[in-house]
């Protein structure tokens, strides 16, 4: 309780700077591509860990008409939310999930796991409360870099990143939980971009620049 107090401060001061919605951060589009790529057919009900504003909870309740819950730390988050999105969101941490085990034929959590010290400990829990599948998104294959804060004299993550996950390190952390990674998903922006699609040349002389970025997704399975 004491390290969900501790990320609370940080995710209220960060609530009051920036949105997570489609009109406010360009990677929304991207993420949303990846799960809609990697989502199983009639999911269930789902369970969206790390909710943000919500956007993401109430677009796949409109596209697959399932029922959805959003977890969200964040208090500032919830009560700006609270009468602007379909589904209900309750306050919770990704450490300590409040629901019973095999609560949600599907979980999907959105590139929260590289800004926690124990993202191993996160992937339990989102293995722990589905019933089969988890759906995890990350950045792919970042530089984690640490810079000086000029107020503290500390030095903190760049972005918050403090992991960098390729299909292995995904693989290592599903495994951990006792479940295995069936597919995965690379977007990589640039290449959504539809003069790419008509102009194959132009794709591969940039491929080698930006194939190590974008955001890997991987749809995962539990016994």
């Amino acid at each position: 309780m004491e390290r969900t107090a501790t990320y609370r401060d940080f995710y209220e001061y960060e609530a009051g700077t920036y949105a997570i919605t489609p009109e406010a951060e360009v990677a929304w589009t991207h993420r949303r591509t990846l799960v809609q790529q990697l989502l199983p057919r009639a999911p269930g009900v789902v369970l969206d860990v790390g909710s943000g504003d919500g956007a993401l909870a109430a677009d796949l309740h409109a596209t697959t008409g399932a029922r959805v819950v959003g977890v969200e730390l964040s208090l500032r988050r919830l009560e700006r939310v609270a009468d602007r999105t379909p589904v209900p969101l309750v306050g919770g941490s990704a450490y300590e999930l409040p629901f019973r085990d095999r609560s949600f034929p599907l979980v999907v959590c959105t590139d929260l796991l590289e800004h926690l010290d124990d993202p191993a400990r996160a992937m339990a829990e989102l293995v722990r409360v589905s019933a089969r599948h988890v759906l995890v998104s990350v950045p792919y294959c970042i530089r984690i870099e640490k810079t000086l804060c000029p107020h503290c004299g500390r030095d903190y993550f760049l972005y918050g990143h403090q992991h960098s996950f390729g299909e292995e390190g995904l693989r290592r952390l599903a495994n951990g939980s006792g479940a295995e990674v069936v597919r995965t998903e690379h977007v990589i922006p640039m290449f959504e971009c539809r003069r790419y699609k008509w102009c194959p040349p132009l794709k591969w002389l940039l491929w080698e620049h930006f194939r190590n970025s974008g955001t890997l997704g991987a749809l995962i399975e539990r016994d």
